[in-house]
């Protein structure tokens, strides 16, 4: 399964949230939290969304800069019969895990360890000469901004035509940067691009001297004190969620992803698309991210988070965005082919809202979708979203286990 190009489902979700929102900012937001604290009410958007969709999980929290307002996870770790979800339990972000890249870039930026206008092949001279000669001179910020011009690789056939690499994880991702940057350059403009990433994280790694994991244990794991792991989470353990896709298009079920599976991102991906977090860790980055956009963090100037999520129209340094006097937005999908997670952010009423599952397919967005949909428009005290029909028959599974082993839950 290739890695998704979560741009066009962003653009969506986007869209949608903007009509949601319109009209609303008036509303006092303080209002709000008796709203989302109200978490009969999220648990009954779960519990619709599993009688409308074959989500194995699902899992939702609201917050604002300073407060966690609601979140919920439930279901199951696997598909139809696995154990009940728990909040030690890590779900794949696939492209939203460039937002954490763009993250640690601001750090370094801040450190003084990189600009933003750094140029890659100024820190990479010996790169430029075998590179393919149309390259412009591209920055980290082109490179975060997906306007590097760089390949996608975001198809099946793309990862296939990767020819493998000997060496340890530096001299693997050297050479994949010689491979990948000896192809001729996309046209100019924003090309969501996953070897853009890779790239960024080659800088980075320059820069520092440490791998990309240990950059992630310096900023993520020590520096915000948050779980996270690299690669599917059932690598992690079997007990850990499995992720699932349609191996049948026919079939209204999701089929899970064995861990043993050879679907598996290479190193140098996982600055673009192969971080796990469990929901409540990376509900707490994004909180910290909605408290740097208000200039309450002391880890970075307010200036660099707004960089980072509104420097540059349309796409900032990982994340969507939209510009309008009465609202911003910044908000990403990511989906490497078996996880699905949405996140918007909306720093001028100090609110966001983050949506994952461990399945990727159409009822799963759909299943996404209608829990956002339903959380939004209670917030905004919208009429709430009509009740899907049911995708399959019978019962969803989730119910029969939480009943076989929290029978009075």
């Amino acid at each position: 399964m290739p890695l998704k190009k979560n741009i066009r489902y962003s653009l969506f979700a986007l869209a949608m949230f903007l009509c949601v929102a319109e009209g609303t900012f008036a509303q006092d937001p303080i209002q709000w939290k008796a709203i989302l604290t109200d978490t009969t009410h999220l648990k009954r958007t779960i519990g619709h969304t599993y009688r409308a969709f074959p989500v194995p999980a699902i899992g939702a929290g609201l917050f604002r800069s300073d407060t966690l307002l609601a979140a919920r996870l439930e279901g199951l770790h696997k598909w139809p019969n696995g154990n009940l979800i728990n909040e030690h339990n890590y779900f794949h972000l696939g492209g939203n895990s460039m937002g954490i890249t763009s993250y640690i870039a601001g750090r370094l930026v801040e450190a003084g360890k990189l600009t933003w206008n750094t140029s890659f092949f100024d820190v990479f001279p010996a790169l430029k000469k075998r590179a393919h000669p149309s390259y412009p001179n591209f920055t980290l910020a082109d490179l975060l901004s997906h306007r590097a011009q760089v390949a996608e690789l975001a198809r099946p056939a793309d990862f296939q035509s990767i020819p493998p690499f000997k060496g340890n994880a530096l001299q693997k991702r050297a050479k994949f940067a010689v491979w990948l940057l000896s192809k001729p350059p996309l046209d100019s403009g924003i090309h969501y691009s996953n070897g853009g990433y890779a790239l960024a994280a080659f800088m980075m790694e320059y820069a520092t001297g440490k791998s990309f994991p240990e950059l992630l244990n310096q900023y993520i794991k020590k520096g915000l004190g948050l779980s996270y792991a690299i690669g599917w989470p059932n690598r992690i353990s079997p007990a850990q969620p499995w992720g699932h896709w349609k191996t049948d298009a026919k079939s209204a079920f999701f089929s899970p992803v064995p861990p043993s599976t050879t679907y598996q991102l290479p190193i140098w991906l996982a600055s673009a698309g192969d971080i796990s977090m469990p929901l409540w860790d990376y509900t707490l980055f994004l909180k910290h991210q909605l408290r740097g956009l208000k200039g309450k963090n002391s880890d970075m100037s307010k200036k660099t988070y707004e960089f980072i999520h509104f420097g540059r129209e349309t796409f900032g340094m990982g994340w969507l965005n939209r510009r309008d006097p009465a609202t911003r937005i910044s908000t990403h999908d990511g989906s490497a082919g078996n996880f699905y997670c949405h996140v918007s952010l909306f720093p001028d009423i100090d609110l966001g809202v983050v949506v994952l599952t461990n399945a990727e397919g159409k009822s799963a967005t759909q299943a996404v979708a209608f829990v956002r949909e339903s959380l939004l428009n209670k917030l905004f005290q919208y009429d709430m979203p009509e009740m899907p029909k049911p995708t399959f028959p019978g019962e969803h599974p989730f119910f029969e286990v939480h009943e076989k082993y929290h029978p009075h839950h």
